[in-house]
């Protein structure tokens, strides 16, 4: 049926609504699924940092050819005294980039753009499935497992740290 959609302008709802639902369907089903990421497409624990902050593990899921998604994925530790603050990221071949967070309200799953996230003093925060990610919106052209992307992360205190992001395929362990 959607096959069927050309113009999204003549439908009753905006185009980014309709790449919100997109998202939204897109994650949940991973999440609800047990996942398991293909030895094939790991690439070693990648890190970047500045003098405070350092980023372990950054990589995007792939995506399918039309899909105009995709989600990234990172440690993000602060050796500061103090907390700071991710406030925005960039990345070069999609309209924008959304810190997303996913969460559980009783029986249904949530996920809402949070627009910065807060980096303990001394501590860590987790971007993983399931939890908060990078939400990489309007994609020009997939993400192909292989591939490495460049993702600039901008910080209240720290500033710009810019960041490699292997992509990799992540497939349910469900066979249909």
């Amino acid at each position: 049926m959607l096959n069927q959609i050309t113009k999204v302008d003549a439908l009753p709802f905006s185009k980014r609504t309709w790449l919100i639902v997109a998202a939204t369907l897109g994650l949940m089903a991973s999440i609800l699924s047990p996942i398991s990421i293909l030895e094939s497409t790991w690439i070693s624990t990648a890190q970047a940092q500045t003098s405070t902050i350092k980023v372990n593990e950054p990589f995007a899921r792939a995506t399918n050819p039309g899909q105009s998604v995709g989600a990234g994925y990172l440690t993000i530790e602060n050796t500061s005294a103090s907390a700071d603050k991710l406030t925005s990221a960039s990345f070069a071949k999609s309209q924008s980039v959304q810190i997303h967070e996913m969460k559980m309200d009783g029986n249904k799953m949530l996920m809402r753009d949070i627009g910065s996230l807060v980096i303990p003093a001394n501590g860590k925060v987790e971007l993983k499935p399931g939890g908060y990610h990078l939400m990489l919106m309007g994609l020009t052209e997939p993400l192909k497992a292989g591939d490495t992307i460049t993702v600039t992360l901008q910080f209240e205190k720290a500033g710009k740290v810019v960041i490699k992001m292997p992509v990799k395929m992540i497939q349910s362990s469900h066979q249909h």
